[in-house]
């Protein structure tokens, strides 16, 4: 009777230390592949990225969708979505919205929240717990999905990135708030060598007639 009590302890012990173990090494495979996926996109000149961008509503089965491109740039971005302009030259950021002709500027410094498709790898480690979730088919493509949990307090409560097998390259990442709504960009081509100016990352309001400035800094 004694051995076969210590025979079931050390298989406990086993078995836990494999369910420890186990999470861990998730834990490293996300962080593995985030880095590589991250070191990819740090481009010596501009990064292009096309894509399709999604707001669904999984409380009441809506779901918007629109086209969009990000530009990136050193610190400076341009990401339009639909209507809407996001643009930032390192210092100020212009939120321009084409539907009601207003653009409102604020210090870059201050929106450091804006969601874009490769955002979510700044500083990834510092700013999230990351985890391997699984692998799966998507679009005829193998990829790694990955969650991503803030470390501090979001109004995401989970982010996901999946990340194609082979090349690691961004296939989608989503934002799930605590109310259903999930936000999901789809990442449909990536130019690594844009070429573009850094006078694309600039917003002048005096192009546009009659627009309404809000300044916010």
């Amino acid at each position: 009777m004694k051995e076969m009590f210590l025979i079931l302890m050390l298989f406990s012990q086993g078995a836990f230390g494999q369910q420890v173990v186990q999470p861990r090494a998730f834990e490293e495979k996300a962080e593995m592949m985030l880095e590589e996926a991250g070191r990819q996109l740090q481009v010596d000149d501009a990064l292009s990225i096309r894509f399709d961008y999604e707001i669904e509503d999984t409380q009441h089965g809506i779901i918007e969708k629109m086209d969009g491109w990000l530009a990136t740039k050193r610190d400076m971005y341009y990401m339009k979505a639909g209507p809407n302009h996001f643009v930032s030259d390192g210092e100020t950021l212009w939120t321009y919205m084409e539907e009601v002709n207003e653009v409102h500027i604020s210090l870059a410094e201050y929106t450091e929240d804006l969601i874009t498709p490769t955002s979510l790898l700044d500083d990834h480690a510092t700013r999230f717990r990351s985890k391997w979730i699984r692998e799966e088919r998507y679009n005829a493509r193998t990829v790694h999905i990955i969650d991503l949990v803030p470390r501090e307090a979001d109004i995401f409560y989970k982010y996901r990135i999946a990340i194609e097998d082979g090349s690691l390259e961004i296939v989608y990442t989503e934002a799930h708030d605590r109310h259903g709504g999930i936000y999901r960009f789809k990442v449909t081509e990536i130019d690594y060598d844009a070429g573009l100016p850094d006078d694309h990352f600039d917003f002048n309001p005096d192009q546009y007639p009659d627009i309404e400035v809000v300044d916010l800094r």
